[in-house]
C-alpha cells in the first residue's frame, strides 16, 4: 500500500513542517530571517518545521501574507494536493502514455488499414488493458455492420464501469479511436487526446517523446547522469539518500510531484540521480530524463525542492 499523508491530527503538522519548510527554502531565506519577518524567534520555526509545535492563529495568518498562499495551503488542505501530487503524476503520465500509443494505431490505420491496430498492439506493453479490449470491440463491431457511433456509445458505457481512475482514459480511448475509424487527421487526434491529459501534459503527447526514446535502452538512458556532480553546497541535501535502500525510494517516488522530483535531481550528483532514476517506471523514466534536459530553474528551486525531498522522505521514516 502506498504511503500517503493523512488528515489527522497527528500527521497534518507533517503536511506543515514540510510545507513552511518548503516556502522558506524557495524563497532563500534562513530560519533566523524568517524569524525576524514574524518578530519571533528560531527556535520557534525551527519546532515548527520539526512538527514540534504547531503556529497559532495569528502565526498561520501572518505565514499565509508572508509567502502569499492560504491557510489551507499551508495545513496540507488543498485539495489533497501535497498527499495525492505523485499519484496524479502517475495516472497522467499514464494516460500521456496511452495517447501516444493510440497516436501509433493511427498511422497504422493510416498506411495499412484499420485492421492493422490489433497487429500493433501486440507489441504494446503498456497499462491499459482498456485500450486493447477498445480496439477488438472496435473492430469486430464495425464487422457486424454496427455505425461507429453506436460504437462508442457502448464503449462509453464500458468506460463507466472502470475504476474511477481509469474512467477519463477510457474515454479518452473511446472518443479517439472513434475519430481514428473516421479517418481524422493526426494533429486534430493529438489535440482531442491532449485535452483529456490537461495542459500541463500537453506537450508530452503529439510529438517524439516516447517514440524516440523506445530506442534507447533503459540503461542508457539512466547511464547519461552518472558523471553529474552537485550544482553546488545548498544542492548537497540528498547526498546521504544515494545509500538507501530502493523500497525507500520507491515510497518516496510514489509521494512526489514530478517538477519537485526533476528540480532535486538536477542539483543531485550522479550517485543520487541514478539512485532515483533506477527505482522509476520505463514511462516516468523518459519524462523525467527529458524534463532534466530542459530543466531552465536555478540554484534556489533546485535546493527547494531538495529540501522538500528530505523532508518528506524523514516524515516517511517516522
Amino acid at each position: 500500500m502506498e504511503y500517503q499523508l493523512e488528515e489527522q491530527a497527528g500527521s497534518r503538522t507533517v503536511a506543515m513542517g514540510g510545507k513552511i519548510y518548503s516556502l522558506r527554502m524557495a524563497k532563500g531565506m534562513t530560519q533566523e530571517q524568517l524569524a525576524g519577518v514574524l518578530c519571533i524567534s528560531p527556535a520557534a520555526v525551527s519546532k515548527w518545521e520539526r512538527n514540534l509545535a504547531n503556529p497559532n492563529i495569528e502565526m498561520l495568518w501572518a505565514l499565509a501574507d508572508f509567502f502569499d498562499c492560504s491557510i489551507d495551503e499551508l495545513v496540507g488542505r488543498r485539495t489533497k494536493e501535497l498527499e495525492h501530487a505523485g499519484e496524479y503524476d502517475r495516472i497522467r503520465l499514464r494516460m500521456a502514455e496511452t495517447a501516444e500509443e493510440l497516436l501509433v494505431l493511427s498511422e497504422v490505420s493510416r498506411q495499412k488499414g484499420l485492421l492493422a491496430m490489433e497487429e500493433e498492439l501486440k507489441r504494446y506493453q503498456g497499462e491499459s488493458s482498456f485500450l486493447k479490449f477498445a480496439v477488438g470491440y472496435f473492430l469486430n463491431a464495425m464487422m457486424e455492420n454496427i455505425i461507429p457511433d453506436q460504437i462508442v456509445g457502448m464503449l462509453n458505457n464500458y468506460a463507466a464501469t472502470l475504476p474511477p481512475f481509469e474512467q477519463a482514459e477510457g474515454r479518452m480511448i473511446t472518443e479517439v479511436l472513434g475519430r481514428i475509424v473516421s479517418g481524422e487527421r493526426k494533429e486534430l487526434i493529438a489535440e482531442l487526446a491532449a485535452s483529456y491529459i490537461g495542459v500541463g501534459y500537453r506537450e508530452k503527447i503529439g510529438g517524439s517523446r516516447i517514440l524516440l526514446n523506445r530506442e534507447m535502452k533503459r540503461e542508457e538512458l539512466i547511464a547519461k547522469y552518472g558523471g553529474r556532480v552537485v550544482a553546488s553546497g545548498r544542492t548537497a541535501l540528498l547526498e546521504e539518500l544515494a545509500g538507501v535502500g530502493n523500497f525507500e525510494i520507491q515510497v518516496l517516488l510514489r509521494n512526489l510531484d514530478n517538477a519537485t522530483l526533476t528540480a532535486a535531481l538536477c542539483g543531485a550528483s550522479g550517485a543520487v540521480v541514478t539512485k532515483f532514476l533506477e527505482n522509476l517506471a520505463d514511462r516516468v523514466l523518459v519524462f523525467i530524463c527529458e524534463d532534466m534536459d530542459n530543466f531552465k530553474g536555478g540554484e534556489e528551486e533546485m535546493a527547494a525542492a531538495q529540501g522538500r525531498v528530505l523532508e518528506l522522505f524523514r516524515n516517511i521514516q517516522v
